[in-house]
């Protein structure tokens, strides 16, 4: 619900004193406003609403490094694979005790644990890459020695069975017995980062180079069942139905893709080799997060990938690949289906995301920067941690408090601040406040205003931060009754930009466009309904036709000049423009007009004599501003030469040679800016481009020299035409008779 109620509240506090500018709202209301936020016990929904995230209670009194893996024996007990640590930690009653540790000295952490039926713990240890088997009595023993130092994966089949991922020769190892162990896959270079067992009795595994997900089905044949867009699969989860979930965490951070489903069409084949078949069923443990499903939904062919960075995808039994969500700059470590919903942790942020549908939503922070595990244990949702590591159990219930600091907003100059109004669902036992600060940098820091005291009137409370550029608020929610939550939906803060003055990028002057003269229209033929419009006349274009725009901002101009602007009000105010011009050798402005809407202004030199002049163009936000409270800004031009003065043709003379040509001879002079070119035209015809003696109009100053062909007999008239570079133009013409 988007209440009026409160959006009124806000205007009006804003209008109660003199507004120079439009009352501005920043609205929070979407997913993506708030997941730009931090939440601390507070879980953002995908539809767009804070609520308290379930209770996290740490289970370990001091964290380790890393928890590299979770896994739970048939009794609840769960078990942590340590790091740096080689250590394995038992978990059981609120007790934590070291159950396990590698007896060889060189080992720099457990990678790997899982639970067998029969209660025995397997624990991969690294370097050494030795696979032990701790008894129910905490006895333990070598089990199996793998060829290079990584155990990444373990999944326990229910008989027994273990499944091992390795690296950095990439192998997937059925391992029956101690020291007995056959190659169900072989990755070459690929690191093996995770395993699922379907019911079917094939295996999934995941890679880090190239984000292969690998199949191995019941009968020992291999292929690629998938080509991620990123790399490292490192996390597996059947859901429901059976079908394969998996996600990458080694894409380039940035992307971002809305959750949605893209069938892929292509396939692409490899060459595994397989040793045996997964012959094993039923239920058991892995610690990819992954479970053994009802069914294997085993592909038909492997298929191509979408693109759009880290993501979920779901295998669909077809063979076909969704993808089901991705967050911007998140790694997907880990992956679990529990009660209706895939849970997702992340990395480098360490957030913990539920996925229902196609809403995401972000349950929870938690402190360490990767959450390697997720874990289901007796009903009860279990995660792991690495820098720092830390094994959470997140509760059903809510925490009793969180906060919420959103993303700071940037009005873009100084302004007021009017009212904060909040949406919110507020059950018994529940409350939510909220608190302002402000500040003149973009990142908090001590010059920022501290905290305000909690805000409480939802439909509209003042906000007392004091005036800056920037602003941030802070929503609390609270609750008695763990079981209830309140539901934070909107939060609408209102402010006014400081007047600011116009500003201008450009003013430009050139020549105005002349009107085209239209040629007469005929009278209708017979026959004919109507006729189309005139046809303007086109100039016919001399030897050097001029541009209307002059070659230099400093002239010259003649007739009218086109006098134009950019301008722009950083309140985004409606303007209107004064036109102002003034002789170099002047001290005071005149007006040529004000009270303008568009952005030119056509001036008709004429009434001024030539000269250096400047224009000076004002704008003004006095539209959208009371009077006293209008901004103003101006612009004002390099000084440029008007000249309307056109130039002169003297002395024009003809001389008739015995083959009936003509010498032609004249004086050209300019006043102004200086003579651009010459032409002729004999008796009314086309004109004909000359030179000066020189070679170039180029002076105030030419002299006219050049040939005409000979001309049939009779009389003639020769007109002689010069322009100026401001192209006013001057003639002179001489009759003469030709024998």
């Amino acid at each position: 619900m988007k209440r009026e109620l409160g959006l009124l509240a806000a205007i009006f506090a804003l209008t109660t004193t003199v507004s120079a500018v439009p009352v501005e709202r920043w609205v929070q209301t979407s997913s993506s406003d708030f997941d730009a936020g931090d939440a601390q016990g507070v879980s953002v929904l995908g539809l767009g609403q804070l609520v308290l995230a379930p209770e996290l209670k740490t289970l370990l009194k001091d964290p380790v490094p890393h928890v590299w893996a979770l896994a739970a024996d048939p009794k609840g007990t769960l078990y942590a694979a340590v790091g740096t640590e080689p250590n394995v930690l038992r978990i059981s009653g609120g007790k934590v005790e070291t159950f396990f540790t590698s007896p060889e000295k060189t080992d720099l952490g457990i990678l790997a644990v899982a639970a067998a039926p029969d209660g025995a713990v397997y624990a991969a240890a690294t370097p050494s890459g030795v696979l032990y088997r701790i008894a129910p009595d905490g006895k333990a023993e070598a089990y199996y020695k793998a060829d290079g130092p990584y155990l990444w994966a373990l999944a326990v089949a229910a008989n027994g069975t273990v499944y091992a991922g390795t690296g950095p020769e990439g192998k997937v190892l059925r391992i029956a017995g101690k020291d007995k162990a056959d190659t169900l896959l072989k990755a070459g270079s690929r690191h093996i980062l995770s395993l699922a067992l379907a019911a079917d009795g094939s295996v999934y595994a995941g890679s880090d180079k190239d984000g292969f997900l690998y199949h191995v089905n019941a009968k020992g044949e291999g292929r690629v069942a998938y080509d991620a867009e990123g790399d490292d699969i490192r996390a597996l989860a059947f859901d429901a139905q059976g079908r394969l979930c998996f996600a990458t965490a080694g894409a380039s951070r940035g992307a971002t893709t809305a959750p949605s489903i893209t069938p892929a069409t292509t396939t692409r084949t490899f060459t595994i080799s397989g040793h045996g078949s997964p012959s094993d069923t039923g239920s058991g443990s892995d610690t990819s997060g992954g479970q053994t499903q009802p069914s294997g939904g085993a592909p038909s062919t492997p298929t191509a990938k979408p693109s759009g960075g880290n993501a979920i995808y779901r295998l669909m039994p077809n063979g076909d690949v969704a993808r089901v969500a991705s967050v911007a700059g998140a790694a997907f470590y880990s992956l679990l289906w529990h009660n209706g919903r895939l849970y997702a942790g992340t990395g480098n942020d360490g957030k913990l995301y539920c996925i229902e549908g196609t809403q995401v939503a972000r349950v929870a922070s938690l402190d360490g920067a990767q959450i390697t595990a997720l874990l289901a244990a007796d009903g009860r949702l279990f995660a792991a941690t690495a820098n720092s590591g830390q094994v959470y159990q997140v509760a059903a219930d809510h925490a009793a408090q969180g906060t919420f600091v959103s993303k700071v907003q940037d009005t873009e100059s100084h302004s007021r601040w009017g009212t904060v109004t909040w949406d919110a669902r507020t059950p018994r036992g529940t409350s939510v406040t909220l608190a302002t600060r402000t500040g003149n940098t973009a990142t908090p820091d001590e010059t920022w205003s501290p905290w305000s005291d909690e805000l409480t009137r939802a439909e509209g409370d003042r906000i007392t931060s004091p005036s800056a550029r920037f602003i941030q608020y802070r929503a609390t929610l609270k609750t008695s009754r763990p079981a209830d939550t309140p539901v934070l939906d909107e939060v609408i803060l209102s402010y006014a930009q400081s007047n600011r003055r116009p500003t201008f990028t450009q003013v430009q002057l050139q020549m105005a466009p002349k009107p085209r003269r239209m040629m007469p229209m005929p009278a209708p033929q017979p026959g004919q309904m109507g006729m189309q419009p005139p046809t303007p006349v086109q100039p016919t274009p001399s030897h050097s036709s001029r541009a209307q725009m002059p070659s230099s901002p400093r002239g010259p101009f003649a007739d009218i000049i086109r006098i134009s602007w950019q301008a722009t009000d950083p309140n985004k105010d409606d303007l209107v423009y004064a036109v102002y011009f003034r002789g170099e050798d002047e001290k005071t402005w005149k007006r040529l007009q004000d009270k303008l809407s568009v952005a030119y202004y056509d001036w008709d030199t004429h009434a001024v004599p030539d000269g250096l002049y400047r224009i000076r163009v004002v704008a003004s936000d006095s539209p959208t501003n009371p009077p006293g409270a209008a901004e103003e800004g101006e612009k004002i031009t390099e000084a440029f030469l008007v000249d309307n003065t056109p130039p002169t043709v003297a002395g024009l003379a003809v001389r008739i040679a015995k083959d009936k040509s003509l010498a032609v001879t004249a004086k050209c002079s300019d006043a102004g800016a200086g003579l651009a070119e010459g032409e002729y035209s004999i008796d009314g015809g086309d004109w004909t481009s000359i030179a000066p003696v020189d070679g170039i109009f180029d002076s105030q100053g030419e002299a006219l020299d050049f040939k005409v062909p000979a001309l049939e007999k009779g009389e003639h008239t020769l007109v002689v035409r010069v322009k100026d570079q401001a192209e006013n133009s001057g003639a002179a013409k001489v009759v003469f008779t030709v024998d």
